[in-house]
C-alpha cells in the first residue's frame, strides 16, 4: 500500500520531460586511511563533502583539526590532491532502448553519443580506471578512455530481444570488489543504464545490490532510457532508491531530454585531502582518530577511525667502550702532577628504536657509577665527552648511557665495566731535579763559572810568590851546607802491584738475563735485563722499581724477581692491575719458580727467561745387548 501512495505521489511531480533525482546528504567528513609509518608524524587521507554532495575544496590546514583519542592537536600540513577513479559503466539492454525517435536514432544510441563524447574528452591526468560490463559478463577492466571508448563503440547488443535483468550490475559490483584501488583514496562509481525492471522478484533482487552498493562504498548512478508512462513505475522507484542510498543519481531519459554530462557525476570523486600532524601518543595499543572540520558556516566532525602503534622506548648502546683507561704525565712532561693524561674520553654511543619509529632525540645523559657526569642536549647524538680530571685514584666503574626522544620516552643501557688506571709521577728528591733541571743546570753552571773566577784571580796572585819561593828553594838544593838529612827508614812502604793501581768495586756476577720480545715472539731490539743474586722489582714507578717498564699496562710496582739459596729465579706478582704471566698462566704474590725459555708478560709486556747456563739436556744412550 506504501508503494502505490508514493507512486502516486511522484506520478503528481512529473513534467513533461525526463525526471531527475539526487541524493541529499548532509554535510560530511570521512577518513579514508591512516599512515603511521613515519610515527610521530601521522599522516592520513581525509574526505570532506558538502551539503550538496559535492567534494568540499579550498579548505586550509587551519579548517581542520585532528581528535587522537578525544585530543585536539593542530595538523601541520594539508594538502588537495586529484587523483583518478575506478568508473564502471554496466549496460543492461532491453526493448525499450531500441525505440527510435523521428530521426531513427534509438533511445540507446543517445545515451552511448553522450559517453563517447565524454570519454574522448578525457584528460591523460588523472588516469582513471575505466570498465565496461553487460549481461554477459566484463567487457573491459580498468582500461584508458581511449581504449574504453573504442569498446563502447563496438559493443552493438541486439536490445530488441534481450530480456532485461540485474546481472550486470552485479556484475559490476563484483569487478569493483575484486579489484584492489590503483592508488588510496581513489574512489568508485557504477554507471548502470537500464529500463524499467520486469517483476517484483527483480525488485527484491535490487534491495540486495543496494545494499552490497553500500558496503562497497559505491556510488551508483542510475539511466532509466524508457517511456515515459514508466518513470512512475514501481521499478522506477526502485532505481531511484538504489542511487540515492548509494549517494548517486537518478535520471529518467525517454528520448526527447537532454541527458546530464558523466563528468558531473565523476569529478568530485577524484578528489581527497591528505593531511599530516605531530601525535602525542606515549604507550602502544589501539587509538582512535577523527577530524573536526570548521568552513564558513559548516562545522562537522568525521566518525572515529581505529588505528593500531606499536610505541616503546628508545634503546642507547656503547660502542666499542675502552675496557681500561690509563692516565699518567705527558712524555714531555715526565713529572707533571698537575697534568695527567687524558683529560678527557670520548665515549661513543648508537641509539636504535625497537618501535621501527626513528624519531628525534631530546637528550643523551652519560652516568658513571649511576651518577650523572655529562649530558648532550642538541644533535649529532653520535658521543659524548668524559671529564677524567676529578679523578685522582685508580679504580673500577661502571657506564651506562640513558636516552630520551621527543615524546618524552627514556630508556637506560645496560652498565659497561671500565678500568680507570693512574700513574702517577715520581716524587721525592728525584722529581725536584726533573721538574727543575734546566733552572738547576743554569744555576750549577754560574756557580761553577764564578768558582772558576775567583780560582784565576786567586791563583794569578800567588803564582808570582810560588814562583819566587821555588827559586830559592832550587838555589839551596844545590848548596850542600843547606841540604836536609833525610828521614831514616822505619818500615817497608806498601804500593800496589803497579804504579797508579786502584781497587775497583766488585761486580755482580749476573746469571740470567729477561729478554724483550716483540709483536712475533723475536728478540726487539734493546739490551737484556740482567738478572743477579740480588732482589729486582720491576714497575713504571722509577723511584719505587729497580728496573722501569714503559707501558700503560705496567703498575707503578709490578713484579719482583729474586734468587733463592738453591740458585733458582723466583717471580713474583706486587699486585698489578694487568697481571703477570708466566707461560700465560696468571701468578700471584706466593711466586713461581722460572724455568730457562719461559715466556713472562708483565701486563702486555712480553719478556722470555734464559739462563746464563741454560741446562744441558742429555741425550739418551741406547745399547744393544748380544744375544748369547
Amino acid at each position: 500500500m506504501r508503494k502505490v501512495i508514493f507512486a502516486i505521489f511522484l506520478t503528481s511531480l512529473l513534467l513533461v520531460g525526463g525526471f531527475h533525482a539526487r541524493a541529499q546528504e548532509a554535510a560530511q567528513a570521512e577518513i579514508i586511511s591512516i599512515h603511521t609509518d613515519s610515527f610521530p608524524t601521522m599522516t592520513a587521507l581525509l574526505d570532506v563533502y558538502g551539503e550538496d554532495g559535492n567534494f568540499l575544496s579550498g579548505l586550509r590546514a587551519e579548517n581542520i583539526t585532528a581528535l587522537e583519542d578525544g585530543l585536539s592537536i593542530p595538523i601541520t600540513e594539508l594538502n588537495e590532491q586529484v587523483i583518478g577513479a575506478q568508473i564502471v559503466v554496466a549496460i543492461n539492454p532491453s526493448p525499450p532502448m531500441a525505440m527510435q525517435d523521428a530521426l531513427g536514432v534509438s533511445r540507446y544510441d543517445q545515451a552511448i553519443e553522450v559517453l563517447r563524447v565524454w570519454a574522448e574528452n578525457r584528460p591523460l591526468e588523472p588516469q582513471d580506471k575505466l570498465s565496461l560490463v553487460s549481461t554477459a559478463g566484463p567487457l573491459l577492466v580498468n582500461a584508458t578512455p581511449s581504449e574504453w571508448r573504442n569498446s563502447l563503440v563496438s559493443y552493438q547488443p541486439d536490445a530488441r530481444a534481450a530480456i532485461p535483468s540485474l546481472q550486470s550490475l552485479s556484475f559490476a559490483l563484483d569487478l569493483l570488489e575484486a579489484e584492489a584501488p590503483a592508488q588510496q583514496g581513489m574512489k568508485r562509481s557504477v554507471l548502470f543504464i537500464t529500463s524499467h525492471l520486469p517483476d517484483q522478484t527483480t525488485i527484491d533482487a535490487l534491495e540486495n545490490l543496494t545494499e552490497r552498493a553500500k558496503l562497497l562504498d559505491t556510488q551508483v548512478n542510475v539511466w532509466m532510457l524508457d517511456s515515459s508512462e514508466y518513470f512512475a513505475h514501481f521499478s522506477s522507484n526502485a532505481l531511484k532508491s538504489l542511487a540515492l542510498e548509494s549517494g548517486g543519481d537518478y535520471f529518467a531519459f525517454s528520448g526527447i531530454e537532454t541527458l546530464p554530462a558523466p563528468e558531473n557525476y565523476f569529478s568530485h570523486l577524484r578528489h581527497v585531502y591528505t593531511f599530516a600532524y605531530q601525535s602525542q601518543l606515549q604507550t602502544g595499543g589501539n587509538h582512535h582518530l577523527a577530524v573536526n572540520v570548521q568552513y564558513e558556516e559548516l562545522n562537522i566532525t568525521s566518525p572515529e577511525e581505529t588505528f593500531t602503534l606499536d610505541i616503546q622506548p628508545p634503546n642507547a648502546f656503547l660502542l666499542s667502550p675502552p675496557a681500561q683507561i690509563v692516565r699518567q704525565a705527558p712524555d714531555d712532561d715526565p713529572y707533571n702532577t698537575d697534568a695527567l693524561l687524558p683529560t678527557e674520553q670520548s665515549i661513543d654511543f648508537l641509539v636504535e628504536f625497537p618501535d621501527g619509529h626513528p624519531r628525534t632525540l631530546k637528550r643523551v645523559t652519560l652516568f658513571v657509577d649511576e651518577e650523572m657526569v655529562a649530558e648532550i642536549t642538541s644533535p649529532p647524538f653520535e658521543s659524548i665527552q668524559w671529564d677524567l680530571s676529578k679523578y685522582a685514584t685508580s679504580g673500577e666503574h661502571s657506564l651506562q648511557i640513558e636516552v630520551e626522544d621527543i615524546l618524552g620516552l627514556t630508556r637506560m643501557s645496560l652498565g659497561v665495566p671500565l678500568t680507570l688506571t693512574l700513574i702517577q709521577p715520581p716524587t721525592g728528591i728525584l722529581a725536584f731535579f726533573g721538574r727543575n733541571g734546566s733552572l738547576l743546570t743554569f744555576g750549577v753552571v754560574a756557580f761553577a763559572g764564578l768558582f772558576l773566577a775567583v780560582i784565576i784571580l786567586v791563583g794569578g796572585r800567588r803564582g808570582i810568590q810560588n814562583f819566587l819561593a821555588k827559586r830559592k828553594e832550587k838555589e839551596a838544593s844545590h848548596d850542600p851546607v843547606t841540604q836536609p838529612l833525610p828521614p831514616a827508614k822505619v818500615g817497608k812502604e806498601k804500593r800496589g802491584l803497579l804504579k797508579g793501581w786502584v781497587r775497583r768495586p766488585k761486580i755482580a756476577k749476573t746469571s740470567a738475563h729477561l729478554i724483550h720480545l716483540d709483536e712475533k715472539k723475536a728478540p726487539a731490539v734493546g739490551k737484556p735485563i740482567p738478572l743477579t743474586d740480588e732482589e729486582m722489582i720491576l714497575g713504571a714507578d722509577p723511584v719505587k722499581v729497580t728496573f722501569v717498564l714503559d707501558d700503560p699496562s705496567v703498575s707503578p710496582k709490578h713484579a719482583k724477581i729474586n734468587q733463592n739459596k738453591e740458585g733458582e729465579f723466583l717471580i713474583y706478582d706486587q699486585g698489578s692491575v694487568a697481571g703477570t704471566w708466566v707461560n700465560y698462566e696468571k701468578i700471584n704474590q706466593k711466586g713461581k719458580v722460572l724455568a730457562h725459555g719461559d715466556l713472562i708478560h708483565f701486563g702486555i709486556l712480553p719478556y722470555q727467561f734464559d739462563l746464563q747456563k741454560p741446562p744441558v739436556s742429555r741425550e739418551p744412550i741406547i745399547r744393544v745387548e748380544e744375544e748369547s
